[in-house]
Order: structure tokens, then C-alpha cells, then sequence
């Protein structure tokens, strides 16, 4: 008997392959998993074999059967035998080997009944399914669950091996209501297992949702020019994944990434990411709490339901049954009149002001809405006025801009999907300023100096609405490019 040789760090072990074990197995090699099927009848691993499976033929009971398939590296541990006292000698083995190995894999059985469940638990599985209906169409129910668990014991394994230091969370440049909820997650995550930690943040917390959840929550967040890292053992990006979009110096790995944006994992670089694309990084650290049954007090729950909200637009927009699913679960716990709070922030004369001058000098051209505030107090009402403008009739893009000090701040916001706002702002913006964000919402910052020496307000104004609404529109194809005129000689 030959020990199994895997590709990847994590695997699934499938002990026991009769109906149901190779339900089970078929639904995770269609999701790409990686498995490993032991199962004691010569036959059927040959069966499986010519299938394309990693099969062992063996015991699973036995230490050494269970080592050759892999067991130091499996993530899941799905017992699928329907006799309990197999499952029992084989649950008494995966714990011999948890501490031998220094391992903690999720550990699912097959039992009958209510009675066999609790059994199965007290003996150390992390779940039980009973009836066999349930258990051939659990890969497709309960696989990203049994993802998430494993994820959760990797991580709390890491903050149990940091137990003791500090660490630093950092949010993303000017975070959003799903940041610094997750921010606040984390940190209470982390306490559970020894270790303080601070929430960090650059840029500015602008938005009135934004402000209404540090105030109404009282959040003591740190601004990362005050903050001395050196001071830190650990370091965690929550809703960004790389240096590009946060304040954690260039010279300092991260040691925790979670984020729900797509990157590549060559960009992140940390000891532990979890980079899931679903609709909010809220949803990520609910489970987090959940898996590891650490108590959530009502505000906190609150946060991330309005974290939820944020990201998906009301569940409208990228949710998935993992989101639903983690909604579902906060509502039970939250408060709800914060909730209410949350969602309806005090909104300031000033906002009304930039608002009333934002649809006065609105223009409308085939889905796309640009438009001129002048000169704000503060920046944030641009992005402001640029969520509320995307909501009006016939509106698919809004692109709002405006001055604010001695630097022209740009906002977009989309609901057309063929268009990744982050690109086209890059591609206009980046020459004379700086640009970025996700496919549905982002800025550009141009200082006053890229539109040379205008002394006139209404030069200035046209100049602006030249290279920053125009050169908007030409970049998303709206208007074709104009042709610079040359100057005649005199």
C-alpha cells in the first residue's frame, strides 16, 4: 500500500465509499476538490481508480491507513460508513492522530438518528448529518460551510500561536460601513484568543453612514499617520487585500488577509489569506464569529448586517447564499433600532447644498450622468452625491467632481456591468493624478496644478470639465475624443 502523493497544501478524506460515500466524493471532484476515497474493498478503489480518483484501499481505523491518505494535510474528514461502531473506532483514531500530527481537520460523520448525533459529537466530530437523503446532496448544501469552518480552525490556530501580542487591523483608504464593520469583527475574533488589537485607517471616515457607525457604536479608531508599527507582532488587511489601497507600510508583510474582492494570490503575500468572491466581507468574519462560537453583542451584529447591506446594495447586487445565509443568522442577534440608525444618518445642510448644486449642473448622455459641484468643504460629499445621483430614473453611471482645497476630487459609481469603473477612471486619470477602485464604485484625485495657471473661476471651471468630465466620457466611450485645435500664429 503506496501513500497517496498530493498537489495542494489542503485535502478531503472520504472514508468509506458505498452509495452514499461515492455520492459525496462524484459532487466534490465536480467542484474541483481535492480527495482522497479509503475504503476497505479492493474493487471498488480500483473502480474509483479507472474513474480518476485518488483511492486507498485500507482500513481507516488504523493510523497508518489513514497517514498514507493524507491525513496531515486534510481540511475536511467526511465519514461515511453507516455502521456507528466503525464510525466510533475511527473517530477515536482521527483524535489519537489530531494530537500526534498536531492537527485539527473538520470532522463530518453519517449517523441514523438524533441519538447517534450527539454521540458522534461527543466523541469528537465537528458535525453530524443523519438520514442519507441529507448526506448525498450535502456536498452542494453544506460545502462552502465546511469551507468556512476549515478556514476558521486555520486561522484560529495562527492566533493561537500569536497569542499574547498586538496586532494592527488595517482598513481600507477611506473605509467603507463593510470595512470597518469587519475591522470591529476581527478584533472581538482576536480577543477570544488572546490577542489585543487596534483598528488602523487613513484617508477620511466622510459619508454620514460611515460617521454614524464609529460615533454610534464608539469605535476608537487610529490614524495610521499616529501610529507607531513597531509596536505590532501581527498585522491584518480587512476588506483590502494589498498595500495599494491601505496605510500598512511597504516594508511590512501582511500576516492576515481577508478580503471578498478578487485578487491574484501572488499580490497578497501572507501567512493567512482568505480571499472569497461573494457579496461582502462582512459576511466572511460573521462565520469567522459563528465557527468559532464566539459571542457577538447586538451592536456589533448590527454593523455587519449594515456591512452586508452596504456592499450588496440591499442583497441586490453580487449576494450570495453564503450572504443570505450570514444576514439570516445576524438579524437573530442584532439590534434593530440601531440598524435603523445605521441606515438613516442625519444628513447635513452642507450635503443638501453640494446635492441641489450637483442635479442643477447634471448632464445626461446615454446612461451616463457627469457632473460639476464646484467647490465642497469636504470630499466625501462628492462620493455622497454620487451614490445618490446613481439612483435616479435612467441613470446607469454617475460621475460627480468638484474641488476641494487645492485638489480636484473625482467619484464614480455604476450599475452597467460591462464597465470596471477602477480601469477607466486609471485610464483617464492616472497621466495628470491618481485613480483607482473596484468594477462598481471609484475615485481620482488631480491636484489644482494639472490645469495649469487659470486665474478666472469660469476658465478654471471649463478647464476642469474639460479634462476630467469630457476625458470621463471619451474614456468610457459616451463622446468620441476631441481633436485639440492649434493655435493659430499670430
Amino acid at each position: 500500500m503506496n501513500p497517496i502523493s498530493m498537489r495542494g497544501e489542503q485535502v478531503y478524506l472520504v472514508l468509506g465509499c458505498g452509495d452514499v460515500g461515492f455520492s459525496v466524493a462524484g459532487r466534490l471532484k465536480e467542484r474541483g476538490v481535492e480527495l482522497v476515497v479509503v475504503d476497505r474493498d479492493v474493487k471498488k478503489t480500483e473502480q474509483l481508480k479507472e474513474m480518476g480518483f485518488s483511492a486507498l484501499v485500507g482500513d481507516f481505523c488504523l493510523p497508518k491507513v489513514l497517514k498514507d491518505a493524507g491525513i496531515s494535510r486534510a481540511e475536511v474528514v467526511l465519514l461515511m460508513v453507516p455502521d456507528f461502531r466503525a464510525t466510533e473506532r475511527a473517530l477515536g483514531t482521527i483524535n489519537r492522530l489530531k494530537t500526534e500530527l498536531k492537527i485539527d481537520p473538520v470532522v463530518v460523520t453519517r449517523v441514523l438518528d438524533e441519538a447517534e448525533t450527539a454521540e458522534a459529537k461527543r466523541l469528537g466530530a465537528s458535525d453530524a448529518l443523519p438520514s442519507s437523503q441529507i448526506l448525498a446532496n450535502f456536498a452542494l448544501s453544506r460545502f462552502e460551510e465546511l469551507k468556512g469552518m476549515a478556514k476558521e480552525k486555520r486561522l484560529r490556530a495562527l492566533l493561537q500561536e500569536l497569542s499574547g501580542g498586538r496586532m494592527a487591523i488595517m482598513l481600507q483608504t477611506n473605509p467603507d460601513p463593510d470595512g470597518i464593520a469587519s475591522g470591529v469583527a476581527l478584533k472581538r475574533y482576536a480577543k477570544a484568543f488572546g490577542i489585543d488589537a487596534d483598528i488602523i485607517y487613513d484617508g477620511s471616515i466622510g459619508l454620514p453612514q460611515n460617521r454614524a457607525l464609529v460615533n454610534l457604536l464608539e469605535l476608537n479608531l487610529l490614524r495610521a499617520e499616529e501610529v507607531n508599527f513597531t509596536g505590532y507582532t501581527a498585522f491584518a488587511l480587512v476588506d483590502v487585500a494589498t498595500h495599494a489601497n491601505c496605510a500598512l507600510p511597504k516594508n511590512i508583510l501582511p500576516t492576515i488577509v481577508i478580503d471578498h474582492h478578487l485578487v491574484p494570490a501572488s499580490e497578497v503575500g501572507a501567512r493567512y489569506q482568505d480571499i472569497t468572491v461573494i457579496g461582502s466581507t462582512s459576511t466572511l468574519l460573521t462565520n469567522y464569529l459563528r465557527f468559532a462560537a464566539v459571542e457577538v453583542d447586538r451592536a456589533t451584529a448590527a454593523a455587519l448586517v449594515i456591512g452586508i447591506l452596504t456592499d450588496t446594495m440591499n442583497l441586490t447586487r453580487g449576494a450570495t447564499p453564503t450572504d443570505f445565509d450570514a444576514f439570516e443568522h445576524l438579524m437573530e442577534l442584532a439590534d434593530l433600532d440601531l440598524i435603523g440608525r445605521l441606515q438613516s444618518p442625519a444628513v447635513s445642510p452642507e450635503a443638501l447644498n453640494v446635492l441641489a448644486r450637483a442635479i442643477k449642473g447634471s448632464k445626461l448622455k446615454g446612461g451616463y450622468l457627469i457632473t460639476n459641484v464646484g467647490e465642497v468643504k469636504d470630499h466625501d460629499l462628492i462620493a455622497q452625491t454620487a451614490d445618490f445621483l446613481l439612483k435616479r430614473e435612467g441613470v446607469m453611471t454617475a460621475f460627480v467632481y468638484g474641488i476641494c482645497g487645492n485638489v480636484v476630487y473625482a467619484s464614480a459609481r455604476t450599475n452597467d456591468v460591462a464597465l470596471h469603473l477602477g480601469q477607466a477612471l486609471k485610464e483617464a486619470f492616472i497621466p495628470i493624478g491618481s485613480a483607482g477602485g473596484h468594477a462598481r464604485m471609484a475615485g481620482a484625485t488631480i491636484s489644482l496644478k494639472a490645469f495649469g495657471r487659470i486665474s478666472k473661476k469660469r476658465d478654471l471651471k471649463a478647464e476642469i470639465d474639460r479634462k476630467v468630465g469630457r476625458k470621463f466620457l471619451e474614456v468610457v466611450g459616451a463622446v468620441k475624443p476631441g481633436v485639440k485645435r492649434k493655435r493659430a500664429k499670430r
